[in-house]
This record gives C-alpha cells, sequence and structure tokens, in this order.
C-alpha cells in the first residue's frame, strides 16, 4: 500500500517541477512576444522580408516609412496584448499546478479565458492582416495598394482548438464543483 502513496508523491512532485518550468516558459515567451514585436517593426528589412510574404504581400512592392512602422507597432499592440493576457491566464495556472491547485473554479476560469482568446486570435487574425496589408502599401503609388484577404487553415484551427479550450474550461468548472462537494462529505 505505501508503493501507491509514494508513488503519488512521486508523481505530484515530478508535475510541480513541470509546472514551474512552464511556468518559466511562459515568461519567456512574454519576454520574446513584446521584443519580437518591436524587432520585426523597426526592422524595414525584417518587414519587407518576413512579415510582407506572411500577410500574403509576397513579390508586391511594399513601402516602410517610419510612420509606417509605428503604425503597424499600434496595429501589433491589441494582438500581442492577447497575447500576453493569454500567457500570463497560463502561467497562473502552471503556477497554481506547481502548488497542488488542480482542481479548482480558479483553474477552470483561466482554461476558458485562454479558449476564448484563442478563439478570438481565429476569427480576428484575417482582419488583422488585411489591416496590416493596408498599411504596408499605404504609401504606394496608385495601382500598387494592396488589400489581402485570407482565411487560413491556421485560423480556423485556432478558433476550434480554442472552443475546445472553452468546453473543457466547463468541463473543469463542474470537476472542481463536484471535488468542493465531495471534500465537503469529510
Amino acid at each position: 500500500m505505501t508503493h501507491i502513496i509514494d508513488r503519488r508523491i512521486a508523481d505530484d512532485a515530478r508535475q510541480s517541477r513541470l509546472a514551474r518550468w512552464m511556468s518559466g516558459v511562459t515568461l519567456a515567451g512574454m519576454v520574446f512576444a513584446v521584443a519580437g514585436t518591436f524587432w520585426v517593426w523597426t526592422d524595414r528589412k525584417l518587414v519587407e522580408a518576413l512579415l510582407a510574404p506572411h500577410l500574403g504581400l509576397a513579390g508586391h512592392p511594399v513601402t516602410v516609412t517610419p510612420s509606417v512602422q509605428l503604425i503597424g507597432l499600434a496595429l501589433s499592440a491589441p494582438a500581442l496584448g492577447l497575447l500576453i493576457y493569454l500567457l500570463l491566464q497560463a502561467r497562473a495556472v502552471f503556477n497554481g499546478f506547481a502548488v497542488g491547485m488542480r482542481f479548482t473554479d480558479l483553474v477552470a476560469i483561466r482554461v476558458s479565458r485562454i479558449g476564448w482568446i484563442l478563439v478570438a486570435k481565429g476569427l480576428l487574425m484575417p482582419f488583422w492582416r488585411a489591416v496590416a496589408t493596408i498599411v504596408l502599401t499605404w504609401s504606394n503609388p496608385s495601382g500598387q495598394k494592396a488589400l489581402a484577404l485570407g482565411i487560413g487553415m491556421d485560423d480556423i484551427l485556432w478558433a476550434i482548438v480554442g472552443a475546445l479550450l472553452v468546453a473543457i474550461g466547463w468541463t473543469l468548472r463542474e470537476a472542481a464543483r463536484i471535488a468542493e462537494e465531495h471534500a465537503s462529505f469529510v
């Protein structure tokens, strides 16, 4: 009987270590997201070589001026803010796991929030990319301006994964309620 208890303690310790490590990964993700956004938008060559093709402007002339770079940074701020919020929610979940908070209402709420953010990402990113194409070609001569609106499988998958996480959050909320109910009997 003690080997079952010993194994559970070892599993809990391993899960706590992994959760602490993942908490650090989310923090690093926040730092890299902010730094990467600033790096891409402040380097004209990166905007032309990396961002323009990603937006569907490969082979299309783009004009990167300081005002375009500032507008691009401003345009990226809401998406970056959502990413930071998502990572903060994930970090809080991992920090909770590290101290043994697994089936709690707070974990369920945070997982649902992560899901809603991913649904929003899947639905809004095609429009963000369209606005970004307008910004990058705004200063082009007449006839060379562009609007690229495309919905990719990744947009659809983000929305589906987000909806799945929302459903998992609902399930976790019910599990937390049942766990709390069982704890009140003891």
